[in-house]
């Protein structure tokens, strides 16, 4: 593209546009992985209520909330994509097979842990692990560079988040299981740690909607057989439908849209501490509905988890591209 506007005599017009068009499209990818923090962040509020309301497990939740989503992927990429929908290498076929099946056992993962600990908790611990996980496989197996301002808001996120889940009280629903909580949202924790770097990796390669309309149908097929030994029911109060389409449609369709796209244009690393606004809204609307309290530390906490973000904001949209550039190419 250099040697086309060098050829034209325009090579200052060039870099000029290019640039405009960097800083814009960083932006929207900015935009939109905040986006997929605040939608995200209700899902524990929306869990806890239908564990209250309903007698739904978290197998069946997780289950369900994925077969919702199944048909509208499909629909949506049908449209976009047509016949070449699965038009893709047998290698990120089946990485997008696998990114399915990952992504239904943590959230899986994660609703358990919601039951045992409390949204509050569930959440921030289920997504402080992840950023450190994403930075280091990043730059050992990506090639991703890990900046000054990268590190600081990697270092500011991760105190937040430890404050935050140090000064709140509250709690699950099932006492004296505090540790087997923790496991549930530790495993949690490495599952979308694998999910982040996998959907990295193939982003850039794809259409936003291929790898959610694989992956999606595959987790649910995957997951089906852990139906059988459930009572499934769909005599659900209208709350708790309401409750489960919301989980089907918002976080599970126009969050993790979001979150694919914002991946083709930032780094993993970047993406997983942008995220980290969900514990944040989640612990604001546990706080809220549930009374699991944040003292000052823990808004302290927020606040560093905020700034740590803006930090990120402000990062030079060109090494946001070289960066995504080598893990596309990786």
């Amino acid at each position: 593209m250099r040697d086309r506007w060098s050829a034209l005599g325009l090579a200052g017009v060039g870099n000029g546009l290019t640039g405009t068009k960097g800083l814009g499209t960083h932006r929207r990818a900015f935009v939109c992985l905040i986006g997929t923090g605040i939608i995200w962040g209700t899902i524990g509020t929306a869990a806890k209520f239908l564990f209250r309301e309903t007698d739904l497990d978290a197998v069946t939740i997780s289950w369900l909330r994925a077969l919702i989503a199944c048909p509208i992927y499909l629909a949506l990429a049908w449209r976009a994509l047509g016949s070449h929908l699965f038009r893709a290498s047998r290698r990120d076929l089946a990485t997008m097979v696998g990114l399915g099946v990952i992504l239904i056992v943590y959230q899986w993962l994660y609703l358990l842990a919601v039951d045992r600990l409390g949204v509050s908790s569930a959440t921030l611990i289920s997504l402080c692990v992840p950023p450190v996980l994403v930075a280091v496989v990043s730059v050992l197996l990506l090639g991703e560079r890990l900046n000054e301002r990268t590190v600081a808001a990697l270092i500011g996120a991760l105190l937040g988040t430890a404050l935050l889940v140090g000064f709140q009280t509250g709690g699950g629903d099932h006492e004296g299981s505090t540790a087997t909580g923790v496991l549930f949202a530790l495993g949690c924790a490495v599952g979308i740690a694998c999910h982040v770097l996998g959907s990295r990796s193939i982003a850039g390669r794809h259409h936003t909607l291929r790898p959610l309309a694989i992956g999606f149908p595959s987790g649910v097929i995957a997951f089906a057989p852990l139906l059988a030994s459930q009572d499934l029911t769909l005599h659900l109060p209208a709350v708790g439908w309401f409750w489960l389409l919301y989980l089907g449609i918002v976080p599970s369709v126009a969050g993790y849209w979001l979150y694919q796209r914002g991946l083709q244009d930032l780094s993993a690393t970047t993406a997983s501490i942008i995220t980290l606004l969900e514990p944040l809204v989640a612990a604001i609307l546990a706080w809220a509905i549930f009374d699991e309290r944040l003292g000052v530390l823990g808004w302290i906490g927020g606040l560093l988890l905020m700034g740590s973000i803006v930090v990120l904001s402000m990062e030079s949209p060109a090494a946001v591209r070289e960066t995504a550039e080598d893990v596309a190419l990786a």
